[in-house]
């Protein structure tokens, strides 16, 4: 499912740690990595234009130690006024089965929202993102980094609602977990969903048990978890007191308001587990404009 992946970089310093965690990539199957860094022009955006062979030297020397770590590296420049639209045509060009990209805090007030090219990404993508979290200094970034990102199919956790739209989340966890030392299958019970459907809690098992059927023969211990709250919140929780190496996640629908705030339970879940996030779409989903 995973052979390629295209990775955008931006010259940040949470860049060092996240080609750290690459390499982790050749145990969900990847072969090949694109790195790409899109230069932003526009009104007052102009400081990269004209230094695309610089920027092609720097990835140049980002991609040593991968190929030194057994995989085939290739880089890509462009320019463009939307650095987020032009990372998905890239993967489109590439046609890369991955998207990776890092999010990161910018200051307090912001700690709870994700970049904005980051969030632009994951509400128009039409292919699987992995976020990889780093904290904003250069010393907290390696030191969680280096916790987080390495080994993160040590223990996968699936989180689903049981939707159409989960099911490309549902069908990456049947890949992973051939790969990973555990995975956890869980639903969040929302009120409302026990009170529409007053035997929900007993369909949940039923169908969790029915994902856990269609796990490789490879796949290690297996855990079918339910509880009960808010789903992005409980999701974060869960993943952290079981000590979750990844979440996988489906893309859900939303609305322009919901988009431009980030209040799907997909995109909140990148915000608030600090941990590498993988998030599915649907295949043949279409971006949301």
């Amino acid at each position: 499912m995973f052979t390629s992946a295209l990775v955008a970089l931006d010259l940040a310093p949470a860049e060092e740690p996240i080609l750290d965690c690459l390499p982790d990539l050749i145990t969900w199957g990847v072969k090949r990595i694109t790195l790409t860094h899109v230069i932003q022009v526009g009104y007052n955006q102009f400081a990269g234009y004209g230094h695309e062979d610089d920027y092609r030297n720097w990835l140049d020397k980002c991609a040593v130690p991968l190929r030194d770590a057994g995989l085939e590296v290739s880089s890509i420049v462009h320019s463009s006024g939307s650095v987020a639209e032009e990372v998905l045509a890239i993967a489109a060009e590439v046609d890369a089965d991955l998207v990776v990209i890092g999010s990161r805090e910018q200051n307090r007030v912001r700690s709870l929202f994700l970049g904005n090219i980051a969030r632009e990404i994951l509400r128009k993508t039409t292919r699987p993102v992995l976020l990889e979290w780093v904290e904003p200094s250069a010393d907290k970034t390696r030191e969680h980094c280096e916790a987080v990102c390495k080994h993160t199919l040590d223990h996968v956790l699936l989180a689903t609602d049981l939707s159409k739209q989960a099911c490309g989340a549902e069908k990456a966890i049947i890949h992973l977990a051939s790969k990973a030392a555990q995975t956890d299958l869980l639903t969040v019970l929302t009120p409302e969903a026990m009170e529409q459907t007053p035997d929900w809690s007993d369909k949940v098992d039923a169908a969790l048990n029915d994902i856990r059927k269609q796990l490789p023969t490879q796949a290690r211990q297996t855990n079918v978890l339910k509880e009960e709250g808010k789903p992005c919140d409980t999701i974060a929780r869960v993943a952290a007191e079981r000590n979750c190496t990844l979440i996988v996640v489906g893309k859900h629908g939303q609305g322009w308001l919901e988009s431009k705030v980030i209040g799907s339970t997909a995109a909140r879940v990148c915000e608030t587990a600090r941990r590498p996030v993988l998030m599915v779409p649907i295949q043949g989903q279409e971006s949301t404009p």
